[in-house]
């Protein structure tokens, strides 16, 4: 069970830097703000060279060899916490981490990302003298590239036990020692493996301290209160938190700092401290803003019952609300996503307020209709972005936005994360991008033309591409070659797209050919005035290494790439652009002249420095219609009775005008799962083997749909 405490019940370490809070008690404290050599009091061994301070971060450098570095300290014998972040470019690797005492006696070690298992985890057992049966998992999901994690460990040398944390939160308690000591005196890093012999481990805040257990809890409660409110935006909007409660936070982290700074601090002072602490600390947490942003109306023109909706993922939850609104309204700083079905599917349409609340009543094909509901921020995002794997590119050219060719990330800096669905896509990864609240957009398939990219069949990419609706983001096609196959596939794909009534937001496209800016406006226009969508241009330079008339230098590449984005910028219908910068071993046709450390080319330096326009133009809106309805005239329509089911069945009655329709029931469970389909005019369905809960009926024909909803006690 993994249990958020943060109190002085456990002797909690939290994440990095406690040891910068208070020298009372820190036996370690190196947080590698230095570049170049170790610090004192560290030592490489296996290697020479291959471990530095690199960037703020204590870097193993692998080759072939295997380096390795260690600590030694003083003798600890009291109860105490140890803590550190780590990073790698590989997640396939082998880095060990252990505490060992002044005899050779092993209390703990933690393995990362054991090769193909990616993980980070701990030994149980010792073998020869060396740590082994790495089990357990201390973080929640794979390792990942380029990303931070916390790790602490607090000991108790009276039990011989140790509790693990991944940035404050319990994943492994009472794990016994590896062998039975009483005290620590050395920490011990060795990288033993990375794929493809190439790659870099990084550390970084390592800490080590000593001391009572409330002295403890408090240093640990500081930095844990010092990471929340670091990582906290200050505001009115979504997530954010008031600046008044954030000040009334920061004072007492202040305050409690100042009692931790004094080594003679009384026992009960810092117990009172630590209440104030927490105290704070709650009325903080609970203060980030969540108000609700739309309201919805049941009658057109903002008239009728008013429902009013925060951010958030709605699909087949509405409730009472199922098919009954007809115009809402939209702050400003927000977008929305209607659908027709469950799963975003059939009509759909997404609203953004980049400018100005909106006051809408919807079309008529969704008035009344609505089963799908997604609200999340929308953030000023400019034009120009970024294709790279690693937070360091990303942040080294100061780009708006980026992607990685994959689903997973998050914001770095203030560059917003866009998922890419590489190849595939199933409902289930769409409605966990749906249910994040700090992405907009999706885009799909990466060059499914293409025989060494996603290689996917238009008729199959349809069928994915729908799933991908599920997701409720602003989505955009497949980005398929420059060439003529790739225009054929991508015209078959929007045909097939508007005949099935899938929403496609955005084309997005790739482009390398070595031409010139009205050349590439006139292939970029062409497209535009096809599909009447924006463009986005996800893989684009001025030439490559395939194409036949590149640049030979580096200047000319840098000046042939800023004609192309100066041209990009001012087209109105291009709403972003990424350039593609995965050759730092050519460095004429990319942003990078090398990449570890990271060193920017001619281009790299001119696409650092370039400050493009905001992305998204405010669209204008039509305003629905309201239903129509014909006098005196008689509508077809379905009775569902016995809606609270008790005996395993529920009923329709179908109108005449039903006699000789075709008929099609689905049933839904409220994860938007399909449990039952019927191709018939059935009039009693049976659910008898339905679990307990609320299931949508949703019922398709040539007259009309119709929907309901049922209670299974």
């Amino acid at each position: 069970m993994k249990i958020k405490i943060l109190y002085l019940v456990v002797l909690l370490f939290t994440i990095n830097n406690f040891g910068q809070t208070s020298q009372c008690g820190a036996i370690v404290n190196t947080s590698f703000d230095v570049d170049g050599a170790l610090p004192t009091g560290w030592t490489e061994y296996n290697t020479s060279g291959r471990v530095s301070v690199d960037a703020g971060r204590l870097k193993l450098d692998y080759t072939t060899d295997k380096p390795a570095v260690y600590h030694t300290f003083d003798a600890v014998t009291d109860n105490f916490s140890y803590a550190f972040d780590v990073a790698a470019t590989r997640n396939y690797v082998n880095c060990n981490m252990n505490l060992i005492s002044s005899t050779g006696k092993y209390l703990a070690s933690v393995t990362f990302a054991l090769n193909s298992n990616l993980n980070i985890q701990y030994a149980t057992s010792m073998a020869a003298g060396i740590p082994g049966s790495y089990s357990g998992s201390l973080i929640p999901s794979n390792f990942v590239t380029n990303t931070t994690y916390s790790i602490s460990l607090n000991a108790d040398f009276a039990h011989q036990k140790i509790n693990f944390y991944n940035n404050g939160v319990l994943m492994a308690a009472d794990i016994p020692f590896l062998e039975t000591t009483q005290e620590v005196a050395k920490i011990d890093i060795q990288l033993n493996y990375m794929y493809n012999n190439e790659g870099r481990f990084f550390f970084d805040n390592i800490s080590l301290l000593s001391g009572a257990a409330n002295r403890l809890a408090l240093t640990n409660n500081v930095a844990a209160a010092e990471t929340l409110v670091g990582s906290a935006s200050i505001g009115n909007k979504y997530n954010q938190y008031p600046q008044s409660v954030y000040d009334s936070f920061q004072l007492a982290i202040t305050n409690a700092k100042a009692v931790l700074a004094d080594c003679n601090s009384a026992s009960n002072t810092i117990d009172n401290t630590l209440s104030d602490l927490q105290t704070a600390q709650d009325v903080f947490t609970n203060s980030r803003v969540n108000n609700p942003v739309i309201k919805i109306y049941e009658g057109y023109n903002f008239s009728g019952e008013e429902h009013q909706i925060y951010c958030g993922y709605y699909n087949g939850t509405l409730g009472t609300y199922d098919d009954w609104g007809v115009s809402f309204t939209l702050e400003k700083g927000y977008m929305v996503t209607f659908a027709e079905s469950i799963n975003g599917k059939g009509v759909s349409k997404v609203y953004v307020a980049a400018e100005t609340n909106l006051r809408i009543n919807l079309p008529e094909n969704l008035q009344k209709k609505v089963s799908f509901i997604r609200v999340c921020p929308w953030n000023e995002i400019h034009k120009k972005g970024l294709g790279a794997k690693g937070d360091d590119v990303v942040a080294a050219l100061n780009n708006s936005w980026y992607y990685n060719w994959g689903t997973t990330g998050e914001a770095i800096g203030s560059a917003e994360f866009v998922p890419n669905q590489w190849g595939g896509g199933t409902v289930e990864k769409a409605i966990s991008l749906g249910e994040r609240m700090d992405i907009s957009h999706y885009m799909a398939f990466n060059e499914p033309d293409n025989d060494d990219q996603s290689n996917m069949t238009v008729d199959n990419a349809i069928i994915k591409y729908e799933n991908l609706l599920a997701s409720g983001l602003r989505l955009g096609s497949p980005a398929v070659t420059d060439g003529a196959a790739g225009a054929a596939w991508r015209d078959e794909f929007m045909t097939k797209a508007e005949e099935k009534g899938l929403r496609v937001d955005y084309i997005v496209v790739h482009y390398y050919k070595k031409s010139t800016p009205t050349g590439f406006y006139n292939w970029l226009k062409a497209i535009y005035d096809k599909w009447k969508r924006p463009i986005w241009i996800k893989e684009f330079n001025y030439g490559a290494t395939w194409v036949a008339n590149k640049p030979t230098t580096n200047e000319a590449a840098s000046e042939g790439l800023e004609s192309y984005i100066n041209m990009l910028d001012a087209t109105p219908f291009v709403e972003r652009y990424a350039v593609f910068t995965w050759q730092p071993d050519q460095p004429v046709y990319s942003l990078m002249a090398v990449r570890n450390p990271i060193t920017l080319s001619a281009s790299g330096i001119m696409y650092r420095d370039h400050v493009s326009p905001i992305a998204y133009t405010q669209e204008i809106y039509e305003q629905g219609t309201p239903l129509s309805v014909i006098k005196n005239s008689k509508s077809p329509n379905v009775l569902l009775f016995n809606t609270i089911v008790s005996d395993g069945s529920f009923n329709l009655i179908y109108s005449d005008e039903f006699e000789n329709s075709e008929i099609e029931l689905t049933i839904y469970n409220t994860s938007g799962q399909l449990v039952k389909k019927v191709s018939d005019s059935r009039t009693r369905i049976d659910v008898s083997t339905f679990s307990s809960g609320v299931y949508f009926i949703k019922i398709a024909s040539d007259l009309g749909n119709f929907d309901g909803k049922i209670i299974v006690p």
